[in-house]
């Protein structure tokens, strides 16, 4: 006996110790606190409560794993077994089993989660440097005159940004910079149009983007060379890639993020049929200003006929009467000058379109003259007129074979004008 007491701890440790200091050990990791795990869902289970248990493996290595319901309902996709993922959360033990688990609250499948991974880094760099800050952000013009459009010279886009600007601003020219807008060697395209763009003193704005498309395909605008690219523009850039929940790094970097290039369009220039309502609400306002203005000193003068003694009264009223004179001539050129300025910008807009009918319409008319002379060269009366002919039998129809037709048979032969009526007496099979 007393052997054995000599054996014995004097203070041992029980099972609820070991497992909380082994839990204590684990939480108190920072890796483990904050971890990305790769692998394959196995044992995947759904539960009533609304968990998600399952394994994560790789080979002979496993990891039970767990998303909590008010976790597992915000994730982007649901995951299915043999699903490769990547999981974000922290290591913990699941005292019951004393068995060690990761709680997940982020699921990504492993292709798209690693690039959205590497994502999220590169945004945290340039968010540092100070890309996305809206100090550098430079503003819109208001009027630009000419616009360059950074896209596919083959996409939709293109022709929904052409569409969209003619409708609205017809005077603003467009000058396309063609590129690649996904693929490996689209970045390196996007970088060169937008320095090329910015060799010019032309354009007063770009437009940068494409339309929609899967996450891969958007990926090219992700690149930090793009980012930084059109960071470095002194043209100011609207973005406009993708649909409305497509975002992107040349979102955050650019001047201004539009949904789609359409609705980058409509930012880009004014619409001309609210420059006119514009003009004339802003004509009226300034000639009913002006009236109460005069109003005012009108009425100014004939108290001051009261007050100034009889002598000095008409020196005083021609001196007012000059002053309103020369207020009335000032206030109407200036009016004029901003009214012929606005009405300029209209007109061009009215004559840019009245082109844009004449060059349609006579497109239409050489088209239709092409058209015309092409079913010209398939008339069979054209071939006739050049010294060709039609042989046909007594049932009107066409000969074109001299078997069809024995000696003694009677033919009719119509020609450019009239007819013949023969009669065969030879005859040579080819």
């Amino acid at each position: 006996m007393e052997l054995f007491k000599e054996i014995l701890p004097q203070h041992p440790y029980t099972v609820a110790e070991v497992v909380q200091y082994i839990k204590d050990i684990l939480t108190s990791e920072p890796a483990l606190s904050d971890i990305w795990v790769k692998g394959e869902i196995s044992d995947l289970s759904r539960p009533y409560s609304g968990h998600l248990y399952f394994k994560v493996k790789e080979e002979n290595n496993a990891i039970n794993g767990v998303i909590f319901k008010n976790r597992a309902i915000h994730l982007e996709s649901q995951p299915k077994n043999g699903d490769e993922v990547l999981i974000h959360g922290k290591i913990d033990i699941y005292p019951q089993n004393s068995t060690y688990q990761l709680i997940g609250d982020q699921l990504k499948p492993a292709g798209i989660g690693l690039m959205q991974l590497e994502l999220e880094h590169l945004k945290a760099k340039l968010g540092k440097e100070g890309l996305f800050d809206e100090e550098h952000k430079k503003p819109i013009p208001l009027f630009p005159k000419k616009i360059g459009v950074v896209t596919s010279a083959t996409g939709a886009a293109i022709q929904d940004i052409i569409r969209v600007l003619s409708e609205r601003y017809p005077v603003v020219e467009v000058l396309l910079f063609p590129t690649l807008v996904q693929g490996n060697e689209a970045p390196t395209q996007i970088v060169t149009a937008i320095q090329m763009a910015n060799q010019r003193s032309d354009l007063d704005l770009l437009i940068v983007g494409r339309g929609g498309g899967s996450i891969e395909e958007l990926w090219s605008f992700n690149d930090e060379s793009v980012a930084r690219a059109i960071f470095a523009s002194q043209i100011p850039i609207i973005s406009a890639v993708g649909h409305e929940t497509d975002v992107t790094l040349a979102d955050f970097v650019a001047d201004y993020r539009s949904a789609t290039p359409s609705s980058a369009a409509e930012h880009a220039v004014p619409d001309q049929h609210e420059l006119k309502r514009k003009i004339y609400d802003r004509e009226s306002r300034l000639l009913q200003n002006i009236g109460q203005i005069v109003k005012f000193l009108r009425t100014g003068l004939r108290v001051l006929e009261h007050q100034i003694p009889a002598e000095r009264q008409l020196n005083r009223i021609n001196l007012l009467r000059q002053q309103i004179g020369q207020m009335q001539l000032i206030n109407q050129n200036t009016i004029k000058q901003k009214i012929h300025q606005l009405k300029d910008i209209v007109n061009l807009c009215q004559q840019k379109q009245v082109l844009s009918i004449k060059d349609l319409k006579q497109a239409k008319e050489t088209k239709f003259q092409v058209n015309t002379a092409k079913l010209s060269q398939l008339n069979p009366l054209e071939i006739l007129g050049r010294g060709y002919s039609i042989v046909s039998n007594s049932e009107s129809k066409p000969i074109t074979n001299a078997s069809s037709v024995e000696v003694g048979d009677t033919v009719y032969i119509k020609l450019a004008q009239g007819k013949l009526t023969s009669q065969v007496i030879s005859k040579e099979e080819i």
